[in-house]
């Protein structure tokens, strides 16, 4: 597929190979295209500026400041690094202004942080280095409707979404105690572990199975919440 600007008569070339690029129709139904586009950035004009036809409406580079500006000025793109902001941010993103489409923009491209940056809701994920005549079309794209990957990702994203990471042994026996209603404590405690290494191997296996903490990976493994505490939600 050869890459093409997603506005007919936009001449912006970019350099990514024939196979860099995976477009896809959004799932949550069309939305008509909006000129010119709107979007909140890590930081302001470092990435965009209005003579690309987008307005910078804001900039985020925490969780919570990231909520607060899609809130504020409900952009059409949200541009995230989950390093500064965390991944839980892309799902309370989404729960609270689901026309804003979230385009992860990250130095990390190994499997795990891009599956859960699309489960958690992100429709876009872009490695840091991406040359500007790369990241314009595509935040115009995705306030189109598109679903966006770079280089390196459209190759391997249909395997990517589907392959299954495996819990460790002592992450299963982890989950198996958090199903059992045990707090971080108890389970440091039973396992004869630091609470730290504990809360390290939840981070994990929220990670492996898409979720965002404790009441979710219960949910998301057929469990009940028997109780315990929140200590060890996920840490982004």
């Amino acid at each position: 597929m050869t890459p093409h600007s997603p506005r007919r008569g936009d001449t912006t070339r970019c350099a990514e190979t024939a196979t860099a690029w995976a477009r896809i129709t959004a799932m949550r139904g069309d939305r008509l295209p909006r000129s010119p586009v709107t979007v909140v950035l890590p930081d302001r004009d470092t990435i965009v500026s209005t003579v690309d036809g987008i307005v910078v409406v804001g900039s985020a580079r925490t969780g919570p400041q990231a909520v607060r500006a899609v809130l504020d000025h409900r952009p059409d793109v949200l541009v995230l690094d989950p390093h500064d902001a965390g991944m839980n941010t892309i799902r309370d993103v989404v729960r609270a202004a689901p026309d804003t489409a979230v385009l992860v923009l990250s130095a990390l491209d190994d499997d795990t942080s891009i599956r859960a940056a699309v489960k958690a809701g992100a429709r876009g994920y872009l490695v840091k280095g991406t040359e500007k005549a790369c990241i314009v079309p595509a935040i115009r794209g995705m306030a189109d409707g598109e679903v966006i990957f770079g280089a390196g990702i459209a190759s391997r994203i249909g395997d990517l979404l589907t392959r299954t990471d495996e819990l460790t042994t002592r992450e299963s026996r982890i989950l198996e105690l958090l199903r059992d209603g045990l707090s971080t404590t108890a389970i440091a405690r039973d396992l004869r572990l630091a609470p730290k290494t504990v809360r390290n191997n939840l981070s994990s296996v929220y990670t492996k199975l898409g979720v965002s903490g404790r009441t979710e990976a219960i949910a998301a493994t057929g469990g009940d919440q028997a109780g315990g505490d929140q200590t060890g939600r996920a840490r982004s």
